[in-house]
């Protein structure tokens, strides 16, 4: 098991943010948690007006409420389908 760190960001000192990235970065890439790549999700137009629509049929029904919490949950359940590596 590694080490802990806790980062406290001061946003009025740019460049102990910049500091900070860097050394976020610098274990990222020891720790090889992506294998240097980035997730990232992509959708195209058709598939987000459909996955909308998924969800207002959902609200409408009752089966989901439109907080964020429930919208949060919904893109969870289909994040997977969504992203791809970079």
């Amino acid at each position: 098991m590694g080490a802990k760190f806790t980062i406290v960001l001061d946003t009025d000192d740019p460049q102990g943010l910049r500091d900070a990235l860097e050394v976020a970065r610098l274990l990222n890439k020891n720790r090889q948690t992506q294998s240097g790549t980035y997730i990232k999700a992509e959708i195209g137009k058709i598939g987000l007006i459909k996955m909308l629509r998924e969800a207002a049929k959902l609200v409408e029904a009752g089966k989901m409420d439109s907080s964020l919490r429930s919208t949060k949950d919904f893109v969870d359940a289909r994040w997977d389908d969504l992203i791809y590596n970079k």
